[in-house]
């Protein structure tokens, strides 16, 4: 049904969505996933004339189900709006697919395969490869990212990623991470490039001293006392660290 009894439909404005996901901290209510749906709590969508934000929340496609099929409690799930999870432990979380081949990361316009360090900066790993200590299982990637203001907006261990709350806005859909600052304002779209690819398709980022913008074509390196460069279309193919920044 795409229209209930009082000619509401079902497709919720962008606005009242970013109102839930910031009041969720942007992932499921209950577990704290971040690839999310959005639900009509009380009153259901059946009995909604409005989409108010303070009574839609946002549950993972399990944790959603378990609602439809009875086996979760919209009274728990009413509760868990009240103390959300993201907003009790800081972030949401979930896994990305890296495969058993060593995985390519795209930095903006640089494109790094075989390193074990793909970027570093002042001496922070920006991304870390492990090959899987047993045999046959996936590789292991981390990675650290800032906001345009030096913020940790999105890291990724073993794997896992997880967007902070205090993050202006995040939106994880179509195989995209997009992180806002502001309104208008993206300060990261990461590509989940399953199972072999990580890419950063869009950056503002600043982390000690250096400011990162990227598109998907190229990578701008700006340093706060002068100098800098431009990467465009860059490939760089193996060793220890691919690009040492700063």
């Amino acid at each position: 049904m795409n229209v209930n009894q009082f000619g509401l439909t079902r497709d919720i404005p962008d606005p009242v969505k970013r109102q839930v996901r910031q009041a969720c901290g942007f992932g499921c209510v209950v577990c704290g996933a971040s690839i999310i749906e959005y639900e009509h709590v009380d009153p259901q969508f059946a009995e909604a004339k409005v989409h108010d934000p303070a009574r839609i929340t946002i549950l993972c496609p399990q944790c959603h189900a378990k609602v439809t099929t009875g086996f979760l409690s919209r009274g728990t799930v009413i509760d868990a709006m009240r103390d959300p999870t993201c907003r009790r432990t800081g972030s949401a979380s979930e896994f990305l697919d890296i495969g058993k081949e060593h995985p390519k990361v795209v930095f903006a316009g640089v494109t790094l395969t075989n390193c074990l360090m793909p970027v570093v900066a002042r001496g922070l790993p920006l991304f870390m490869v492990q090959k899987a200590e047993t045999a046959g299982a996936p590789f292991m990637l981390s990675a650290n990212f800032f906001n345009s203001q030096g913020q940790p907006s999105l890291q990724v261990v073993d794997n896992e990623w997880r967007v902070s709350e205090e993050n202006w806005d995040v939106e994880a859909t179509g195989g995209k991470i997009v992180i806002r600052d502001a309104p208008g304002h993206i300060s990261l779209r990461l590509v989940a490039g399953a199972p072999d690819a990580l890419v950063v398709e869009q950056l503002d980022m600043f982390l000690a001293g250096i400011r990162f913008i990227g598109s998907s074509t190229e990578l701008r390196v700006e340093y706060s006392g002068g100098g800098g460069g431009t990467f465009t279309n860059c490939l760089v193919d193996g060793g220890r660290v691919g690009l040492m920044l700063g």
